[in-house]
This record gives structure tokens, C-alpha cells and sequence, in this order.
């Protein structure tokens, strides 16, 4: 008699996560392209809260990468069934709500997804997002 096997995740609470951290991170790349001059953004001033220097706004504008290429492997790691991925997620919120707060009358509604994979984070278990290895 064959048994069915349960599978050990929940696979769209994976799916909503992952997509949830990957698109957050695309999100990020709005920052250094309105920051640099890149593309002119109409709902973006690319002005920081903080009265700072443009080189200083210039350089700053590379955490904005960081914040994106962060959460895009954490998005990956959870996709891929990977232990590892909640440390990435931890510390692509702590760069992401760094920026979101230089930032802020720009980028402030980024503060909600960045909640939203700290929960994810803290729930992972009890959302079956178990891993399969490192």
C-alpha cells in the first residue's frame, strides 16, 4: 500500500514570501536610479530627510543597491529551501528601513513590507517554511 508523503513546507506561504522579498528588494533600485539621475521619477524627490551633501547622498545611494541585492537572496533562499535565508531577510530590512528612513517623504511606505518579513521571519516555523539544508 502506498503512502502519500506530506510535504514538509507550506509552498504558498513560500511562494508569498519569496515574492514578497524579491519585489521589495526591485523596489529598492527606484532609489539609486532617482539618487543618481538616472531615470527622473515624477512621485520620487530623491531629496534625503537629512540635510546631507549630494556626494554624501551620491554615496549613500549605493545602500539602496545593497538593500535590493540583500533581500533578493534572502528571496532566493526561501524559494530554494535554504536555512540561511532568515539571516539575509534580518539584515535586508535592517539596510532597507535604514534607507526608507534617510528617505523618508519618499520611500516610507517601504516600512510596511519590511514588517511584513520581519513576521515572516519570527513565523517562519509555524508558516512551514522549514528548510532542506544549509
Amino acid at each position: 500500500m502506498a503512502t502519500e508523503t506530506k510535504p514538509d513546507t507550506n509552498t504558498f506561504a513560500r511562494w508569498v514570501v519569496g515574492i514578497l522579498l524579491i519585489g521589495h528588494g526591485l523596489i529598492h533600485m527606484l532609489g539609486p536610479f532617482e539618487i543618481w539621475g538616472i531615470f527622473d521619477i515624477e512621485e520620487l524627490t530623491g531629496q534625503p530627510s537629512f540635510d546631507i551633501t549630494q556626494a554624501a547622498a551620491d554615496f549613500l545611494g549605493t545602500a539602496w543597491l545593497v538593500a535590493f541585492a540583500v533581500l533578493l537572496v534572502a528571496g532566493i533562499g526561501v524559494l530554494a529551501h535554504r536555512s540561511w535565508w532568515r539571516m539575509w531577510a534580518v539584515a535586508g530590512v535592517v539596510v532597507s528601513q535604514a534607507v526608507i528612513v534617510m528617505w523618508w517623504a519618499d520611500a516610507a511606505t517601504g516600512t510596511i513590507p519590511n514588517v511584513l518579513v520581519v513576521a515572516a521571519v519570527v513565523f517562519a516555523k509555524r508558516l512551514g517554511l522549514r528548510s532542506r539544508g544549509p
